[in-house]
């Protein structure tokens, strides 16, 4: 089978898109299987297959794209809509410049980058879709960050946020199946976007799991504070990671206690407003902002309690990694993550939001050496039962045959 995995976003990128494409490009391969990627560069210059020369840049398409949509839209101005506009059309006409007849099956990893490839793919071709995040929520929450004082019904209808939510509701309905990554997002797309179930298949994301944990093993380049613990979050620091309610939770627990340290590894758009509030809440010497980092196993086998307080999240690699690692997690109820962490079990879950919940799972977990030992252990089985690369390898498989069968009977 040959296959095009193909992404409106930047690979190879930090995160877990990269981190499943990746590891399906090197499984699928070893099975026997062709595949390429075609995906924005991390400049975003050009869309391109990665490894293959000649590349086409933007900057050679965008002069025709801007002429037909200034025809179409002369009295539209939004340079974040025009980008995206840009974009997209750059990436049907990168696709058709390579050629798509030479594939069995083309795999979207966002809807962006389904409605893009649905128009310009020959119809034999079939066009399948991992929903691995929700678009409308991302920007929903990205316009929260920027119009603080705007009620949640004003942002829906802002301009902005009804473009992505048209082009996410095209990118599901252009795609011949979907793979919905958990009950959630199976959820979403079928009662918001009114998909058709038969449409979806839903299985769990996979991990090459003995790779991650020999990335692990060694002796750790990181060192931890003698006699304190230490509480770790790993992601983008956006609005809708919600980590403005960590740092609250933070200060709520250093009144009770001084026997914990907080690292966060990430960066980006909130990270001054956030170093801001910890200097504010006197928190500067208790939380650490450590940047980006690929050393992300190390750090976890550091730590002993993982947080994760996300408004949104799908189903996050690094919730994955960290019950590898066999860190007991406390996650909000946002989304899939109750899907993932077993209350009381393996982890513990609050409601997403509420920071003063936060802080007591802060502080019951400090307290209880047994019951964080305890919730290691089953973090472990559940993540080698849970993330195993196998299932999901057999399980795209599957969903790449019943396309294609489909579309030949078709």
């Amino acid at each position: 089978m040959k296959i095009l995995i193909a992404s409106y976003y930047p690979l190879p990128a930090l995160g877990g898109i990269w981190s499943f494409v990746s590891q399906l490009k090197e499984r699928l391969e070893r099975l026997g299987h062709s595949v390429d990627i075609l995906s924005h560069n991390l400049n975003a210059t050009k869309y391109r297959i990665i490894g293959r020369k000649p590349e086409l840049s933007i900057s050679q398409i965008t002069p025709h794209i801007d002429a037909k949509l200034k025809r179409i839209l002369p009295q539209h101005s939004n340079q974040w809509i025009d980008k995206t506009e840009e974009y997209r059309y750059s990436l049907e006409l990168s696709a058709l410049y390579y050629g798509l007849n030479q594939y069995d099956i083309i795999h979207a990893q966002d809807v962006i980058a389904a409605d893009a490839l649905r128009r310009v793919k020959p119809k034999h071709i079939p066009l399948v879709t991992s929903a691995h995040g929700y678009l409308s929520g991302g920007i929903f929450y990205h316009l929260k960050t920027l119009h603080r004082n705007k009620t949640d019904e004003q942002i829906k209808q802002m301009f902005e946020y009804q473009y992505h939510n048209a082009l996410e509701y095209e990118g599901y309905h252009a795609s011949d199946y979907i793979h919905a990554p958990s009950k959630w997002s199976y959820n979403k797309i079928v009662n918001e976007f009114s998909v058709m179930p038969k449409k979806l298949f839903t299985f769990s994301d996979g991990m090459d799991i003995e790779g991650f944990l020999s990335r692990s093993k060694g002796e750790s380049p990181i060192s931890r504070p003698k006699d304190k613990k230490i509480i770790l979050f790993t992601g983008r620091l956006v609005f809708l990671k919600g980590i403005q309610y960590l740092i609250e939770a933070l200060a709520k627990l250093k009144l009770d206690r001084r026997d914990w340290e907080c690292w966060i590894l990430g960066e980006g758009a909130m990270q001054s407003e956030l170093q801001g509030n910890c200097t504010r809440l006197g928190l500067t010497n208790e939380v650490k902002f450590l940047g980006v980092t690929n050393n992300v196993p190390h750090f976890l086998k550091q730590a002993d309690i993982f947080v994760l307080p996300g408004l949104q999240d799908t189903q996050p690699h690094s919730l994955m990694e960290a019950q590898l690692i066999g860190l007991p997690a406390i996650v909000s109820d946002a989304a899939a993550l109750p899907e993932m962490v077993s209350n009381g079990q393996n982890g513990l879950v609050f409601p997403a939001g509420n920071s003063q919940q936060l802080y007591i799972k802060l502080k019951y977990l400090l307290e209880n050496d047994l019951i964080r030992e305890q919730f290691s252990h089953h973090a472990k089985l559940w993540a080698h039962k849970r993330w195993s690369m196998d299932k999901m390898i057999n399980n795209t498989l599957n969903f790449y045959h019943k396309a294609i069968g489909n579309n030949k009977n078709s």
